[in-house]
């Protein structure tokens, strides 16, 4: 069984070595072996009590068997738009023993990214939460057909819509024997850059895989707590976090938030000793007032995190750096014994060849900043491209590299470091977020006439959004109501927190926006400022953002 894999000598062995055979890799079939092994093995919490793998396996059995007998099939697809919950664990593990496919969707989606990701996908179903009904159903709206909705919680409409109650009521359903590891797992969508946000599916082998890499980065062993306060629907608390668990016989803690000032006091009550993050987690906690309790707790870890000397050791923590996409895997990693680097997220993987290269996909000298490019060393560690987009993944998958649109630098000794992304993304608050998604809502603003968005450093780390608009002649509005507007139209996570109005905006020889020249512009004494995410009140109903 893969829950009694040793952690000795892990360290710099490919994942092919770790005892999960890659025909194995099906995550719902893990699952049962597991429960076979030992069905009331502690594996999940969310929050009070722990669920054992057998319970997950048949709670998750019995949805499976309501979602066949609702007509769902291999090779569906199906969205989850739920909370971090027994509900999507369960339903995640169901749609996968049917063979089926996950279309994990951020519950502060609205409008026009929700339609857009229910009309990409074509899911035939969609599990959904009773208080984001309203939102799908206005989405759906401008579909050509809706999806059959089955609503968890409480809602009036249950002739319309079917109840997850009645899910979990069906005869238990196994995993299909004709799964393979090949298959589509589920699809998770990452940011866009000069076009849409694409759908990444990820086979289950792929799945499997994400958790093996934090098994190794992080030494994963029986007796850890992992502890994310991440959401479910981005890939680092369910494939990194709830499948490392079921691998490795450990338990994984699911809060449903971020929050600095429970965060020690449910690291300390749930004995975790394996922490998720995203870079601004540790730089909030460290902006918290010292206390005599700072060390007094059981963690031992943190990743994905900076470098940072003064956390360290302050906390006792150990923070662990990475470079790896939804698309691909772990390809860069700090090992425990390497020397300190400051600024570099590691050396290359054993299951990875990496590069950097030029426009013309050139390598570039030591010490030259070139573009990471990436080619898996095994089969299904990588995506096999975009939902939709067969000229994005030709674009990406060119002369046999992966090409993820970062730039870096490597040192004489092998270290990387990120310098710049090369592809038009923001990231905050944990989000990427697509510029390109996030102008064409402000475009749709009738007293619009061109519109840029651009990060901003964040005093917390990552990025806030920056926006600069150019209106139609005698067009009568205010950046507050250009706000207002994002607020109707985007999740809070998308919503710029700076926004300024120019007469006009810079542009090339041949049309195109010259985003640089903006980056180089400090804030004009007029711009907007609609304040941190985090202070408004609607915020703290989201996963996406951090609260208090």
């Amino acid at each position: 069984m893969p829950a009694q894999m040793s952690p000795s000598g892990r360290r710099d062995r490919p994942l092919d070595s770790f005892g999960v055979p890659l025909d194995a890799m099906v995550p719902g079939r893990l699952l049962e072996q597991a429960a076979q092994a030992n069905r009331s093995r502690p594996f999940l919490s969310y929050g009070a009590g722990i669920v054992s793998v057998g319970e997950v396996d048949q709670s998750s059995a019995r949805v499976a068997g309501g979602l066949r007998d609702l007509g769902v099939r291999a090779g569906d697809f199906v969205g989850i738009m739920l909370a971090n919950g027994a509900a999507f664990i369960d339903t995640y593990f169901a749609i996968g023993k049917l063979g089926a496919a996950a279309v994990t969707i951020n519950p502060a989606y609205r409008g026009y990214l929700l339609e857009y990701v229910l009309r990409d996908t074509g899911c035939t179903t969609l599990i959904v939460d009773a208080s984001c009904l309203a939102a799908v159903i206005e989405a759906a709206a401008g579909l050509a057909t809706l999806p059959r909705l089955v609503v968890v919680g409480d809602h009036a409409d249950t002739a319309q819509h079917v109840p997850y109650a009645d899910l979990s009521s069906a005869d238990a359903v196994n995993v299909v024997d004709a799964v393979r590891f090949t298959d589509t797992n589920c699809v998770i969508y990452t940011s866009g850059t000069t076009g849409p946000s694409k759908g990444v599916p990820i086979s289950n082998a792929h799945a499997v895989a994400k958790a093996l890499e934090v098994v190794r980065v992080c030494d994963v062993v029986e007796t850890d707590v992992i502890f994310s306060p991440l959401p479910l629907f981005h890939s680092m608390a369910l494939l990194r976090g709830v499948l490392v668990a079921l691998i490795t016989g450990s338990q994984c803690v699911l809060a449903e938030r971020f929050s600095v000032s429970k965060y020690w006091d449910e690291v300390r009550r749930t004995g975790a000793t394996v922490g998720h993050c995203v870079f601004s987690i540790p730089a909030m906690l460290k902006k918290a007032p010292p206390l005599e309790t700072d060390r007094d707790h059981t963690l031992r870890c943190l990743y994905n995190a900076r470098e940072d000397a003064e956390f360290e050791q302050r906390f006792g923590v150990r923070l662990i750096e990475g470079y790896g996409l939804t698309e691909a895997g772990v390809a860069m990693y700090m090992r425990s014994d390497d020397p300190s680097r400051p600024g570099s997220c590691g050396r290359v993987s054993e299951d990875w060849e990496v590069q950097l290269v030029d426009d013309d996909d050139r390598p570039v000298a030591v010490g030259a900043v070139g573009e990471i490019v990436l080619r898996p060393k095994f089969p299904w560690l990588v995506t096999s491209g975009y939902l939709n987009k067969p000229e994005a993944t030709a674009a990406t998958f060119r002369n046999l590299w992966f090409h993820t649109g970062d730039l870096a630098t490597v040192d004489e000794d092998g270290f990387y470091y990120f310098r710049d992304r090369k592809k038009d993304a923001i990231r905050r608050r944990g989000e990427n977020v697509s510029s390109w998604e996030l102008e064409q809502v402000l475009l749709e603003h009738p007293a619009v006439e061109a519109a840029a968005a651009i990060p901003f450093p964040s005093p917390v780390g990552e990025d806030d959004i920056r926006v600069i608009v150019s209106l139609h002649p005698d067009a009568d509005v205010s950046a507050a109501d250009l706000a207002a507007h994002c607020e109707r139209r985007l999740p809070l996570f998308m919503v710029p927190r700076y926004i300024e109005i120019y007469p006009e905006l810079p542009r090339t020889p041949t049309g195109r926006i010259q985003k640089y020249a903006l980056r180089e512009r400090p804030l004009g004494p007029a711009h907007y400022d609609r304040g941190d995410i985090r202070t408004s009140h609607a915020a703290a109903t989201t996963q996406a953002p951090a609260d208090r």
